[in-house]
């Protein structure tokens, strides 16, 4: 009988700690996104990508960019197992191992998410296209108007008189 007390003692304590943590979570996930219009229940993906946002340092964004943020990532997150799903069924599985998986995961980042190229191949590529000099423009369609047309062509003259120096200072 005393095994059986701190047994229930101890599941009655983890029950209370982890419905605290349950609440909090709850709360969390019921709480409106800071400074939006959104109002009601926020999925608890949702409030993982506002906090994760906040941790970032970004504190004003639309509400929308977190409902395109969670699409993205469920998009993502399905693309990798339909990959996986395929290893799978390829290996002739009857269920999908962590390898398919990171399988899965390193073709996506292969091919989705490529980096820019090389400072080096853009400058040769540069060079290579800067070799052949640009072909002269011969004029076409209607000519422009001679320089006595144009409004920045001077239409005065100065006259100027020619005074010496030893006539000034008489």
């Amino acid at each position: 009988q005393a095994m059986s007390s701190k047994r229930k003692a101890a599941s009655s304590h983890s029950d209370s700690q982890g419905s605290a943590k349950r609440k909090r979570t709850e709360a969390a996930a019921a709480a409106p996104l800071e400074g939006h219009s959104n109002v009601g229940f926020q999925p608890r993906n949702a409030v993982t990508i506002r906090n994760i946002l906040k941790d970032m340092g970004v504190e004003k964004f639309k509400p929308r960019v977190i409902d395109q943020l969670m699409e993205f990532f469920h998009r993502h997150v399905r693309d990798i197992l339909e990959d996986a799903y395929d290893y799978q069924q390829h290996a002739k599985n009857s269920k999908m191992s962590s390898q398919d998986v990171k399988l899965a995961i390193q073709n996506k980042l292969a091919y989705s998410f490529l980096g820019p190229p090389p400072s080096e191949l853009i400058a040769s590529m540069a060079k290579d296209v800067n070799r052949v000099p640009l072909e002269k423009v011969a004029e076409a369609g209607i000519p422009p108007p001679s320089s006595k047309f144009l409004l920045t062509t001077p239409n005065f003259e100065l006259k100027i008189d020619d005074v010496s120096s030893d006539d000034e200072g008489n």
